[in-house]
């Protein structure tokens, strides 16, 4: 029987850990509360770059792991647009999106794995996670970017940019799991 507590699941974890800091940093406000958040989702990021990386360099992957880190993605990225939308920087509505993806894509794979299928890591999950994440940083550096450096405007339509385009990939990716999850078990999921 293989432990748990690794580095892996460790920085995965981490994530779900980073939602009530990242509410706490933006609470501060100011430049302050910014610069700290940035710093929580880039760690955020980071780990989850790092903990299948580890995973695998180590030979420490395990079914408890590959469950764990979509479940502390999920936790992660919807705590952040939650926090993001706490603090008026993007609406409140999109968080349906954002949840209900992740809530559909659960299912599903729990719904093929009582048929005996599996819908595995799809390209749309992983295009998906890697919008969000820049969509996220996005949105914490734009009031960060000095006025004499960046336009303020140009960089407030750049962020709103990559956080519209991380909600539709969002949707789509939920599509494309549903569609896979759709398909006879002869065809290719």
């Amino acid at each position: 029987m293989t432990t748990r507590l690794t580095l892996p699941n460790i920085l995965t974890g981490s994530r779900i850990a980073l939602v009530p800091a990242l509410f706490w940093a933006l609470s501060l406000g100011g430049t302050q509360g910014f610069l700290v958040a940035l710093l929580i989702a880039i760690l955020a990021e980071l780990t989850d770059l790092l903990d299948g990386a580890i995973a695998r360099r180590f030979n420490q992957q395990s079914e408890f792991g590959a469950q764990f880190d979509p479940l502390a993605d999920s936790l992660y990225r919807i705590g952040a647009f939650t926090a993001l939308a706490a603090f008026d920087l993007i609406p409140v509505w999109t968080i349906i999106v954002f949840a209900w993806r992740d809530v559909l894509v659960s299912y599903a794979r729990l719904m093929m794995q009582a048929k005996g299928r599996a819908v595995g890591a799809r390209l749309s999950g992983k295009l998906k996670a890697i919008v969000q994440g820049v969509a996220i940083i996005a949105l914490l550096a734009m009031p960060l970017v000095p006025a004499d450096i960046f336009d303020p405007a140009m960089a407030s339509r750049a962020a709103q940019g990559a956080f519209w385009v991380a909600l539709a990939v969002t949707a789509w990716s939920g599509i494309d799991y549903l569609l896979a999850g759709a398909r006879p078990a002869s065809g290719k999921a």
